[in-house]
């Protein structure tokens, strides 16, 4: 579900995840990767970063209960 690319990202914020088997893992993943978009997600146009290009493909693969 997530790619490489994602893994590394979420591994770059300091999660130590094992990412086959995220059951009860996606909730922090949301937590952190949410505070990421808003710190570093924007420019100063408020156009995304490639940071936040990042983290909104990752906010949008977490499952829904």
């Amino acid at each position: 579900m997530l790619t490489n690319n994602e893994k590394a990202f979420i591994a770059s914020l300091g999660l130590k995840l094992d990412f086959d088997n995220l059951t009860d893992d996606w909730g922090e993943i949301e937590d952190i990767v949410a505070d990421a978009l808003q710190i570093n997600g924007f420019d100063d146009d408020y156009n995304p970063t490639s940071i936040g290009v990042m983290c909104e493909s990752i906010l949008d693969k977490i499952p829904i209960d």
